[in-house]
């Protein structure tokens, strides 16, 4: 995805000219600009490449009622899915942005994407607490954009505990994180510790593919590790809410609670 040359480095309201089109892009990004949160540039095409490609891959057949987005920061990447879902006219998930505080940003682009696709803001909800409180579900799907360092490890952690499916770009890798020196040595620290998780995950039974997210030019930290679960038998029980995670009826900003 391409962005406009003349687009200054943070996106505000003036950058609304810049996306006149009709496509779903050019409609959040206008949502993005309009909120006036001074977006950093280069979050815009990064988060939609992950909106799109975990829309392409997961709701091919039955979708994920349920999305945590870890490390939310803006929560861009639960507007973007559901404005996807919205313009597919695909089963609409109800996402839970956690990260450790709510920035300010994130109140302009909830009011924002809440003017542009009313429809949607009642799917979208903000939760402040740690990653490592949520208890996701079979029906969930755990996403992590730029989840840095061992956060990358939690995110895994949660989807493997609830036999989630997965959608992680690591970020941030460090010779603190647990990896093998011989490995790193001959193919690099941060390909070293992706393929690891990748084996960890592949391991407990998951299906699990590796790819790139999108070009370099827009992020250098640009590797997907994407999973799935073994399946669900029929009889199996499916908890309607994570225990950690408010109710659907529960308002838009909520604070998780260890357990």
């Amino acid at each position: 995805m391409r962005m406009p040359p003349v687009v200054a480095s943070r996106l505000r309201a003036t950058d609304v000219r810049h996306f006149a089109g009709d496509s779903t892009f050019h409609q959040v990004a206008r949502a993005v600009c309009t909120a006036d949160a001074a977006i950093a540039r280069k979050e815009l095409p990064e988060c939609w490449a992950m909106a799109e490609r975990i829309h392409d891959e997961f709701w091919r057949s039955e979708p994920p009622r349920r999305v945590v987005d870890v490390a939310a920061g803006h929560g861009l990447l639960g507007w973007f899915l559901l404005a996807l879902c919205y313009q597919a006219r695909a089963p609409l998930p109800v996402v839970y942005a956690v990260d450790e505080r709510m920035p300010s940003s994130a109140g302009k682009i909830r009011d924002s994407f809440g003017e542009a696709f009313p429809r949607l803001r009642a799917q979208h909800r903000y939760i402040v607490g740690d990653a490592r409180d949520v208890e996701a579900t079979s029906d969930t799907l755990v996403a992590g954009l730029h989840a840095c360092g061992g956060l990358s490890d939690i995110v895994i952690d949660v989807a493997l505990e609830g036999s989630s499916a997965l959608a992680l770009v690591p970020c941030c890798h460090s010779t603190k994180i647990s990896h093998d020196a011989a490995a790193a040595a001959k193919v690099g620290l941060d390909e070293a510790i992706d393929a690891a998780r990748a084996r960890r995950l592949a391991a407990a039974g998951w299906a699990v593919e590796r790819d790139v997210l999108c070009s370099r030019e827009i992020t250098p930290k640009n590797g997907l590790i994407l999973g799935r679960p073994p399946s669900v038998s029929v009889g199996e029980a499916r908890p309607l809410y994570p225990r950690s995670l408010p109710p659907l009826s529960f308002g838009w900003r909520g604070v998780v609670r260890g357990s």
